[in-house]
């Protein structure tokens, strides 16, 4: 179940500015007490870009430290999906055509060897496509861009915060240079905690030339082994490696009836590594199995590389005047294409809290905290719930939820109405 999205984004998709509290803003920017700035955002990835220049464009300033250099976010080649809100927000603050994208229209979603598929389609949305995908190191070019040319925006790379210390009226942030920032709010946007255990799955990625798909289709296949998702790319990767038969070389652009596809496969641990080791004839022909020939036939492959899934959730994301937004809130199991777009809709619930919070007398963003938590809390459980429910329902044998499975994608194909609320669900979440 990749991200897609409704052509019509909801309340939580936009953030709404009271005119008050957008003149109020305006007047505070740049002028808070403690000899400090209103905000610190701690991460200069996309999450915290996207919360930094949601914050300018209301008229609170910020200052953005981050221990990366620049250029090391740029060489990033991670894909990223998109859902249609995710995009919406992301059109607003940098325009349409910010990066290169591969646009999802379709997305077919199946079970290996069960009955029943579900087929989600722009056409459910008046034509609009459900999503899209991106290079990381593309999006953080065009949001540091932008973010560099916002005046309320000190960004400060490569400066690693070394540690926070809470205050009644402000928050202390220790910089390896001896700085200490003063600021009414820090925002944790710096990723995922550090690795406390050995993983049990590891998600083997790689891009594939695939045989029967169109350009738009997107791809959601449930093994016994772990779900397997094929996204469009945006562009034409490049290739490390010697070139064989069944590989890509570099520069190759996908050969006619050919769509070139990035493969996530999600894995146990000592499976993912025993076939990162095979030849890529073995693995060309363990994804062609998997897909079924119905669906689609892997013929040529990239390079192949494996990332840890550790999927957490912090209970508590606002600690008096630190709130935790993104991964370093909550990392999801990729099956369903929801961390990234989850991270999102904490920036724009955040963003909304803080200008409703600038109408009242003192503006103190601590009462902006209190409603933040109330608003994302159904949304950051019932998330990633189903993302990690999904790959254990699917992955039994057991004959009650064999049945129980295909018939529950029987039921989101054949009724439109259905099929429709489940996807605006996955794309905008739960309502706060």
């Amino acid at each position: 179940m990749i991200a897609t999205a409704s052509s019509a984004a909801p309340p939580q998709a936009r953030v709404r500015t009271p005119p008050r509290a957008r003149a109020l803003a305006a007047d505070r920017a740049g002028a808070p007490g403690q000899d400090g700035v209103p905000v610190v955002v701690l991460g200069g990835g996309p999450i915290g870009l996207v919360c930094a220049l949601l914050l300018a464009r209301q008229g609170f300033a910020s200052q953005l430290v981050d221990a990366r250099p620049l250029e090391a976010l740029q060489r990033d080649r991670r894909l990223l999906a998109l859902s249609r809100g995710t995009l919406q927000v992301l059109e607003s603050l940098l325009g349409r055509g910010f990066a290169p994208t591969a646009s999802i229209e379709r997305v077919h979603v199946s079970s290996r060897g069960d009955p029943g598929a579900t087929h989600l389609g722009a056409q459910d949305f008046g034509g609009i496509a459900l999503g899209a995908t991106v290079w990381y190191a593309d999006l953080v070019d065009a949001l540091s861009r932008a973010a560099q040319g916002q005046a309320r925006i000190d960004i400060w790379r490569p400066r690693r915060a070394l540690g926070t210390r809470q205050r009644l009226d402000h928050i202390e942030v220790a910089l390896d240079d001896g700085r200490v920032l003063k600021a009414a709010l820090a925002i944790d946007a710096e990723g995922s905690p550090p690795r406390v255990r050995e993983p049990e799955q590891y998600a083997l990625l790689a891009d594939l030339d695939v045989a029967q798909l169109q350009p738009g289709d997107a791809i959601e296949r449930f093994t016994r082994e772990g779900p397997l998702a094929l996204l469009p790319l945006p562009t034409a990767a490049a290739w490390a490696g010697t070139p064989s038969e069944g590989s890509l070389r570099d520069a190759d652009a996908p050969r006619r009836g050919f769509s070139r596809m990035s493969m996530i496969w999600c894995l146990p641990a000592n499976l993912a590594r025993a076939r990162m080791g095979l030849a890529d004839a073995e693995l060309l022909e363990l994804v062609s199995r998997a897909l079924g020939p119905r669906i689609g036939v892997a013929t040529a492959i990239g390079e192949r590389s494996m990332f840890a899934l550790l999927a957490h959730r912090l209970d508590r994301v606002c600690e008096h005047r630190l709130v935790h937004l993104g991964n370093a809130a909550q990392s999801l199991h990729p099956v369903a294409g929801q961390g990234f777009n989850l991270g999102i809709r904490d920036c724009v619930c955040l963003a909304e809290c803080l200008i409703e919070s600038a109408a009242t007398e003192r503006g103190d963003p601590l009462a902006a905290l209190v409603h933040y938590r109330a608003r994302r809390r159904l949304d950051r459980a019932l998330v990633p719930a189903l993302t990690s429910a999904l790959p254990r329902v699917f992955s039994s044998s057991l004959t009650p939820v064999v049945v129980a499975r295909s018939a529950a994608l029987l039921a989101l194909d054949l009724v439109p109405g259905l099929r429709r609320e489940f996807t605006r669900l996955l794309m905008f979440g739960v309502p706060g």
